[in-house]
């Protein structure tokens, strides 16, 4: 096959579990750049928070981002497309959220906003404080979640994550599914956006804007969300380190996240 795109995933595929691209699957990525071939980042991040890796690789690609609620354009700071939670959507999120105790997450425009700190929270900041200046992600503290929903949208998707996994299953039931697109993004974390945002979907749209069939594309993945992209393509990869139900979606399941699989999948895939 003459394949045309790669697509990946970030956390859990391209990044290492120190949050770093392996050297191995750089050079790889550059290969196929130098070959023609278009590289594409879907990921559930925030645009600001891919800069910095997008950099790193050099791209000119868009971004499809917050599982496919928008697509972004680096080099003009625009979302050719978008698919936001309404107003409405966020304040009902909001208000689940609260009444289940789950901490919240809110992606506005340009930010990732949050009013309580969490483990995951804490982390990222971690990350965030490396990156250099200029494409340092934006987190805001905020007095109030409400103070996101009332001045700043559009708002692109909401983050909830609680210890116990049985809360938040309660939240999602709570979620109308006519409504909104809830997928678990790791084992304690819930991605909520507006009902039919998924990366297959987006990626398939963009796909056709580009004239490329979807059988000249291979994606990596790790994660439930994942899986709609996986199952679009002409091969779909996933990590060794993603669960037995997205393996099973894949055409192929290469090693962990922590090792140079993905540039072994591209040297064979790409070598003809």
């Amino acid at each position: 096959m003459n394949y045309k795109v790669v697509a990946f995933d970030l956390d859990g595929t391209l990044l290492n579990a120190e949050g770093q691209i392996l050297p191995e699957n750089k050079l790889a990525i550059q290969s196929a750049i130098n070959q023609g071939i278009k590289v594409l980042l879907v990921t559930g991040r925030h645009h600001t928070a891919v800069k910095p890796y997008y950099r790193e690789l050099g791209l000119d690609t868009p971004i499809i981002c917050c599982n496919g609620t928008y697509v972004y354009d680096v080099l003009t700071d625009t979302t050719p497309f978008a698919n936001p939670l309404s107003k409405q959507q966020a304040q009902f999120i909001y208000e689940v959220a609260e009444k289940h105790h789950c901490h919240l997450l809110m992606y506005s425009r340009d930010s990732m906003n949050y009013a309580k700190l969490n483990p995951h929270m804490e982390k990222f900041l971690q990350w965030v404080e490396t990156c250099p200046a200029e494409v340092r992600p934006d987190v805001r503290k905020v007095a109030c979640i409400q103070e996101v929903i009332d001045h700043h949208n559009p708002i692109w998707k909401c983050v909830i994550s609680a210890e116990n996994k049985a809360i938040m299953n309660d939240v999602v039931k709570e979620l109308p599914v006519s409504q909104f697109s809830c997928e678990w993004s790791w084992v304690d974390r819930v991605d909520i956006a507006n009902a039919g945002n998924t990366k297959g979907g987006r990626l398939l749209a963009l796909l056709k804007n580009w004239g490329i069939d979807p059988k000249e594309v291979i994606a990596f993945g790790d994660n439930h969300n994942d899986i709609s992209m996986l199952t679009v393509v002409g091969l779909g990869v996933a990590m060794g380190n993603a669960e037995e139900e997205v393996k099973s979606q894949a055409k192929l399941v290469t090693t962990s996240n922590n090792e140079s699989g993905i540039a072994q999948v591209l040297k064979e895939a790409l070598s003809g």
